[in-house]
């Protein structure tokens, strides 16, 4: 276990080094040699973690996903309308720690969404879709609508809030603001259905 957590550890610091940087020299600038020069590291352990340059930016989608696991689990005991917006609101969280850096990882991982990160995006929804069928059996929600139907549009207001944030040149954009009135607004819907 020991050695597990050591590989994920070096991965996460690779990651975080060719995102350093990229922001300094460019992304096209930055070439796998100065990556793992930066980072102490030779060739061969680089390609053990990611099989291209490409893959660094992909790795957030990756890592969100088994961070997305921890929420849902940590907030398993809270209703499923105030669950999934503490699940989605810690998300976007990880994007304001470090806005810069994830900026430029956010548009790549988007530019290639429709590739490798179709999985990632795939798996968010199976885990939403999942949480609102637990919900619809416990009986804490009471809709017609398919559960899938509406974890698809909770993740596609989720992406939006993303976007719209990625190409804001105001720095006082708050992302989390964003993402809750738009929440709120499918949610109201959701729940007017029944009437």
């Amino acid at each position: 276990m020991l050695r597990e957590e050591r590989k994920k550890e070096l991965k996460k610091q690779i990651f975080f080094k060719s995102i350093e940087l990229f922001k300094e020299y460019g992304y096209d600038n930055v070439t796998v040699e100065k990556i793992t020069s930066s980072c102490g590291i030779a060739k061969g352990t680089f390609f053990n973690y990611f099989p291209k340059k490409e893959h660094v930016l992909l790795y957030l989608g990756n890592s969100q996903n088994d961070y997305l696991q921890e929420i849902a689990q940590k907030h398993k005991d809270v209703k499923i309308k105030q669950q999934l917006l503490l699940i989605f609101k810690e998300l976007l969280s990880v994007y304001l720690e470090n806005s810069d850096l994830l900026k430029l990882t956010l548009s790549e991982t988007i530019r290639s969404a429709l590739n490798d990160e179709s999985r990632n995006i795939y798996l968010f929804k199976e885990t939403v879709t999942t949480l609102i069928e637990e919900a619809k059996t416990n009986k804490t929600i009471n809709t017609r609508f398919d559960s899938k139907t509406i974890a698809s549009v909770l993740v596609g207001i989720y992406f939006n809030t993303l976007i719209i944030w990625s190409i804001s040149n105001d720095e006082s954009v708050d992302i989390i603001s964003i993402f809750e009135r738009q929440y709120e607004v499918v949610w109201e819907g959701v729940e007017q259905q029944l009437n």
